[in-house]
């Protein structure tokens, strides 16, 4: 399993992340797929669907990654599902629920999954829940946020090589696996802070 970056912490219930004593402002999913005050107000209005969802789902994940008791949820079409992905079934782990800084931009977040492809890939992974079986094949991969997350291992495991990343998207009944180059994902990342570092610091 991958050593956790010293001096690192993570406050579950503010989604807020503190390095070596100084609170880090921004989170990777919010530079990578920042959203409008209308999104904002549609994700607080269907926040009681969407949220306990994607907990209990990401919980079980882990749990299947890391060999622990699978926990019993409300969700067991979506976890059927992840447990015939054969990504997740036939692969090493590496780390999962992976805390992760930058420190210069002030930048904190958290990979699903890092893991050892039966083929001997080294394959980073972000885990997306929907609500609905057409929603499998409209959802979009999560470039820059993969992106983010790919950036910050460079910089604290510099010797470790990823060969894939991955948005594994669960919904009722079927899961998605959306394969891209690590090199598409840094680009998209690199866009996306661009944008943001001009909004949020025009000087």
């Amino acid at each position: 399993m991958l050593a956790p970056i010293p001096d690192l912490e993570v406050f579950e219930d503010l989604h807020r992340y503190r390095y070596q004593g100084r609170w880090l402002p921004f989170s990777v999913s919010s530079i990578a797929s920042p959203a409008t005050a209308y999104e904002r107000e549609q994700f607080k209005r269907t926040q009681h669907i969407w949220e306990p969802r994607g907990n209990a789902v990401h919980a079980f994940c882990e749990a299947l990654l890391t060999s622990e008791a699978l926990p019993n949820t409300d969700y067991d079409d979506w976890t059927d599902a992840l447990q015939d992905c054969w990504l997740l079934k036939e692969s090493e782990t590496i780390a999962v629920e992976y805390r992760l800084c930058d420190a210069r931009k002030g930048v904190g977040g958290s990979f699903d999954f890092l893991l050892r492809s039966p083929s001997g890939k080294v394959v980073l992974g972000d885990l997306k829940t929907v609500g609905s079986a057409e929603r499998v094949d409209t959802r979009k991969p999560a470039t820059a946020q993969l992106g983010g997350y790919l950036a910050m291992l460079i910089d604290h495991h510099p010797k470790l090589t990823v060969d894939w990343c991955y948005t594994l998207v669960s919904g009722p009944g079927r899961y998605r696996l959306i394969q891209q180059e690590p090199d598409e994902c840094l680009g998209a990342w690199v866009d996306a802070w661009d944008v943001f570092r001009l909004d949020n610091c025009p000087f």
